[in-house]
């Protein structure tokens, strides 16, 4: 395993984390949370200006072409400013499968809005748990649209995030043959109803109902397993973004205990405190390296499957931990809604549970060991 960055990512870094952190100001959450969609529209504007939202947009699509491998850090970027943004949502959930498997007209009809940040894209992976085999939720009926011809969807798809922005859903679904695939819906056509509420981490997902909706099939690319594929890619994005919210909750926690004061001593210096904050500084060690090497595994080619799964379960494990006790060692400041250290609690809550819980994951984990896989 080589996890040295290469010089590409180094400068993706460099250029999300400059970006986020002049958007960082947590009194712009309030502002936002106040706001009916619940969305950054200035940050995301700034980063479209700066080319973040064209990284995995090829380059005939007005993007730089670079794949995740490259840009998986921006990831951890907003994670540790908590940029109210739909970002793994549009890029890896709608921008990756469009360059996999879309033709060249859904190319060119829809990545080049991304990049210029005048689209937002999400996908539907939220409820795994209930939905097994995943996709069938959703039926795909071919020769039922208008005239005759067309694909269209029928189905509910449940908790899609940031859906009432997006523009289009890739969502899963069965088609008449029983064989799962993967279909854009853009959401402004007849049949689809979007059912919108407030998530934990006070951003907002919908039911999407679709009755009869057209659709589109990505339906090029590579024969594979595509929803396995798609979920590999969101696992470790949602790791990464899990890893910089962990890293910065233990950073502002050893920032306080080392300026908060009792019996004249920063509070850091008691052993009860600085052994919670060394065992949380442990956890995101172990949550960066476990989604570095599942990010290293899928983008080399190497067997991933188990990888991806170690990486979210630690972010949903330790994330948790992490996050409890961050919150602990600021005393009663800690449940302070005016104070920022509880947001890291709501997202990391959100994310333990968005595309499947830790012990979702262990279970799939042991299943692949049970086939024989290895680790």
């Amino acid at each position: 395993m080589d996890f040295q960055l290469a010089e590409d990512q180094v400068t993706v870094n460099d250029l999300a984390r400059d970006v986020f952190s002049r958007n960082g100001d947590p009194q712009r959450l309030f502002e936002v949370e106040a706001g009916q969609d619940r969305f950054d529209r200035v940050l995301h504007r700034d980063l479209a200006e700066s080319g973040v939202l064209g990284l995995l947009v090829p380059e005939e699509h007005g993007g730089a072409g670079l794949g995740l491998w490259e840009v998986a850090g921006i990831f951890v970027e907003q994670g540790r400013t908590l940029g109210t943004v739909p970002l793994w949502e549009t890029l890896v959930g709608g921008v990756l499968p469009l360059v996999r498997y879309g033709d060249a007209k859904q190319q060119a009809e829809w990545l080049p809005r991304v990049a210029a940040g005048d689209t937002v894209l999400t996908v539907a992976v939220d409820d795994l748990a209930d939905a097994r085999p995943y996709g069938a939720r959703v039926r795909a009926r071919s020769g039922a649209g208008p005239g005759g011809g067309g694909i269209t969807l029928s189905g509910t798809a449940v908790g899609v995030r940031s859906a009432h922005l997006a523009d289009a859903i890739v969502v899963p679904a069965t088609d008449e043959e029983g064989t799962v695939g993967l279909y854009l819906v853009p959401t402004a056509g007849a049949g689809a109803r979007r059912d919108t509420f407030e998530r934990t981490d006070r951003g907002l997902a919908s039911d999407v109902h679709l009755d009869g909706a057209a659709a589109e099939l990505l339906a090029e690319g590579p024969g594979e397993d595509r929803i396995d594929w798609l979920l590999r890619q969101v696992w470790i994005a949602v790791a990464a973004l899990q890893s910089g919210i962990s890293q910065a909750a233990v950073r502002q926690a050893a920032d306080y205990t080392s300026g908060r004061e009792q019996f004249g001593v920063p509070i850091a210096t008691f052993q009860a405190v600085a052994h919670q904050i060394a065992d949380c500084h442990i956890d995101t060690e172990a949550m960066e390296v476990t989604y570095l090497n599942a990010l290293w595994r899928e983008t080399t080619a190497r067997p991933p499957r188990a990888a991806v799964h170690v990486a979210k379960y630690w972010a949903a494990e330790a994330g948790d931990r992490v996050a409890r006790t961050v919150q602990h060692v600021h005393g009663g400041i800690g449940a302070d809604v005016t104070y920022p250290i509880h947001r890291y609690m709501l997202w990391t809550t959100q994310l333990a549970n968005t595309a499947g819980s830790g012990a979702w994951h262990l279970q799939q984990l042991a299943d692949l060991v049970d086939a024989g896989e290895q680790l």
